[in-house]
């Protein structure tokens, strides 16, 4: 983005250069006069005419001299103006990815909210007089609901990529759960748009960081279903030697040749035949290209237009791997519904989002009891009661989930399920609800995620 702070520095820039080069020349000019004065004083007989020649000679040198000393010290006031200058964009640079940061957990917590009023709503709907309200009014709703979501997400990332703080975890990954998990996520989104979808898979493990990875497809295969009127998208991965390929294709309006060499460029977007779909900030593809390079896959793009589009990432194969494929942290849930009789304990401070939580839940058939803090929801129900505890990670006074899940499983007599919901993406906070054996959701959660999570606890 061409910030005010950028645009100072290139033009600092641009002024050390010129001065850089003013100093160069009058350096020169300084020896020639030098060599002149030098040769003059041992050619030249008459004394007074010498004299005369060296007074002048001298003069220019002095005259040279102090422009020199002029441009010199221009120059070292524009490399002190420059390092401020530098310094100064560093700092921006960091404010801004601390705010986006601070920023996206504040907005996370009202989108996480509507996103559980919304299928609460959903739940609520099912006679035939609202037949249309649902079929209108909510799916405008959830369409909202995911364009705030994707455009949230997408700065925040963007911001981390360009202050370099995107954490990576490489490990052996298995290719097939990936595409498998994709598949079930889009093919219904492929279906709503009057698309078909298809995947091809194979057997190969890759070096990798599966969530990253997941996210590059993600961008891709909703670019592809923006950029697609008719026809489909196929989802492949095959291997090529050494190395494989995995390929998102699509039947859509496809890409110029000219603009082929900057759609990877922040900002650059193309008309998109589905109205709906056009809301995003040209951010997709740059995030892809850069996720890419952070975990060393290539990434590229071949298309026609009116005839669709080719986006593939080439990785790396792992031969005969001694590590196990990381399966858990790319598998997606059987669909499992909560038990009727099903009690729910949820910890949260945000009395809106336990409102919420608390509707939703009661409309899956559970029974759900809900407190800011673990003293006060021991006073409500029984930990032997409770069949589920749902924790939020960031609560008041600077305790989190993890430390109330552990004081309660400690003083309860059965091995409780704690599921953990949260806006920290951090690799840290993710090893350490692993290591207790907890379960995580990033929110905003989608009513269907939880759905499947809670399920999978309680089966």
């Amino acid at each position: 983005m061409d910030t005010p702070s950028k645009r100072s520095i290139e033009a600092l820039k641009a002024q050390i250069a010129e001065l850089e080069a003013d100093n160069a020349k009058l350096t020169k000019i300084n020896n020639v006069l030098i060599k002149r004065v030098e040769s003059s004083s041992s050619q030249i007989t008459n004394p007074y005419a010498a004299f005369e020649q060296s007074v002048s000679l001298a003069e220019q040198v002095r005259e040279r001299t102090e422009a020199l000393n002029t441009a010199l010290e221009c120059l070292n006031k524009s490399n002190i103006d420059l390092s401020v200058a530098n310094e100064k964009a560093e700092q921006a640079n960091l404010s801004k990815t601390k705010f986006l940061a601070a920023v996206s957990h504040d907005l996370l917590q009202p989108l996480h909210a509507a996103r559980l009023f919304a299928g609460a709503l959903s739940e609520t709907i099912g006679s035939s007089e609202h037949v249309s309200i649902k079929g209108s009014t909510l799916n405008s709703l959830n369409h909202s609901l995911d364009d705030v979501e994707a455009l949230l997400r997408t700065l925040v990332d963007i911001s981390k990529l360009d202050a370099g703080v995107v954490e990576v975890d490489k490990v052996n990954t298995s290719v097939d759960p990936i595409l498998r998990q994709l598949t079930t996520e889009f093919s219904q989104v492929a279906k709503a748009a009057g698309l078909k979808f298809k995947h091809r898979t194979c057997n190969a493990n890759v070096y990798t960081d599966p969530q990253l990875l997941l996210r590059i497809l993600r961008n891709l295969l909703t670019n592809a279903i923006r950029y697609t009127n008719e026809g489909g998208i196929l989802l492949s991965a095959r291997k090529r030697g050494t190395k494989l390929l995995i390929q998102v294709w699509d039947t859509g309006i496809g890409i110029e040749e000219s603009d082929l060499e900057n759609i990877f460029d922040e900002f650059k977007r193309l008309s998109s035949p589905r109205k709906r779909f056009d809301r995003g900030l040209g951010l997709g593809l740059s995030i892809v290209e850069k996720m890419a390079g952070v975990l060393e896959h290539s990434v590229f793009v071949s298309s026609k237009p009116n005839r669709g589009s080719v986006f593939s990432i080439e990785l790396n194969i792992i031969e005969n791997p001694s590590i196990p494929a990381d399966l858990e942290r790319i598998t997606t849930p059987i669909l499992s519904q909560p038990k009727v009789a099903s009690v729910i304990g949820l910890i949260d401070n945000d009395l809106t989002i336990c409102t919420a939580m608390k509707s939703l839940l009661e409309h899956w058939g559970a029974e759900v009891y809900f407190a800011k803090n673990g003293e006060k929801l021991i006073e409500q129900i029984s930990l032997e009661s409770i069949d589920l505890l749902i924790v939020d990670y960031h609560l008041d006074d600077n305790i989190n989930g993890l430390t109330v899940a552990q004081a309660l499983t400690d003083k309860s007599n059965k091995n409780l399920p704690i599921l953990v919901i949260t806006a920290n993406h951090s690799r840290e906070l993710d090893q350490q609800v692993n290591a207790l054996g907890y379960s995580l959701l990033h929110k905003p959660v989608k009513p269907m995620q939880l759905r499947l999570k809670i399920g999978a606890l309680l089966k």
